[in-house]
């Protein structure tokens, strides 16, 4: 028999892993949305190191080999926006302006965790639109699996937590992914194609590593305290939801690992635009060894 959390599991696979439908994003809308955030992690390396040296990473407590793997990772980002915009060709959309909370390598290290582990979710989510071409296919497959290693290295090795969340990632929704991009977005150019997004309003939460079992308040542009509302939480392929009180606070619950993501709901279904009220946010809920 099935627990509920396997259901759970089953049904947010399916509808976001599942077969496309046909008003789905086409291969070029997809691929545009993958190099729009790859131009975002290739424009925040590239700052990152260029803002702070060798010396300051060493200052700051970390070992030489650490900024050595960030120029790696540098590098990576680099090639995968060539590909991209090869692929793309004359369709292929140019990187925006930026703004990057960077005041310290540690915060820069944060970020780049952040940003990794949303660039491994939202291949793994965009991944079922590309239907018309399998090299492609393929290619975000390898794309998406060197994101997700990145991520565990930052993680594990740089911030000494978990070098994974859990037996499952989370797959996001274009909307989903772009609205954790969208607050380091300043302006795009005019001549860039249009996303295959919705965009919402960010949303905020009064802890961003809180304690399970606790009460949090969360707020976006907009929210009101009248009709139901939920906080959807996404861990792996697991949808939990907690209802938002007229204070505007919910419950965290319990037994989430690693990066979770949130976003508010008008209903207990699966995480989509036509449910979404807010964008997402990232939490974090590391766990040693022996969780």
């Amino acid at each position: 028999m099935f627990t509920k959390a396997t259901l759970l599991a089953l049904v947010y696979a399916s509808a976001t892993l599942g077969a496309p439908t046909p008003s789905g994003p086409s291969d070029t809308e997809i691929l545009n949305y993958a190099l729009t955030l790859e131009h975002l992690e290739n424009t925040f390396y590239n700052s990152g190191l260029a803002k702070f040296s060798a010396q300051d990473f060493e200052n700051a407590g970390y070992p030489p080999w650490v900024r050595g793997r960030f120029t790696q990772i540098a590098r990576h980002e680099a090639e995968h926006v060539k590909f991209l915009t090869t692929a793309l060709g004359d369709n292929a959309v140019q990187a925006c302006q930026y703004s990057f909370p960077m005041d310290s390598p540690q915060s820069f290290v944060a970020t780049s965790m952040v940003l990794e582990t949303v660039g491994a979710s939202a291949y793994l989510g965009g991944a079922r639109y590309l239907t018309d071409n399998t090299d492609y296919l393929t290619a975000a497959g390898s794309i998406l699996s060197v994101e997700a290693r990145q991520a565990s290295w930052v993680s594990s090795a740089v911030m000494k937590n978990q070098p994974w969340n859990g037996p499952y990632d989370v797959p996001l929704t274009p909307s989903g992914a772009f609205s954790l991009a969208a607050p380091f977005i300043k302006e795009c150019p005019s001549t860039n194609a249009a996303l295959p997004v919705t965009t919402f309003p960010a949303l905020t939460v009064s802890k961003t590593s809180p304690a399970e079992g606790s009460r949090i308040t969360v707020k976006y542009d907009g929210l009101t305290d009248d009709g139901e509302k939920y906080v959807a939480w996404l861990d792996g392929l697991q949808v939990v939801y907690t209802t938002i009180g007229k204070d505007g606070k919910t419950t965290v619950p319990q037994d989430l690992d690693g990066t979770v993501y949130a976003v508010v709901v008008k209903s207990k279904e699966t995480p989509k635009d036509e449910t979404m009220l807010s964008g997402f946010a990232a939490l974090q809920f590391p766990f040693n060894s022996s969780a």
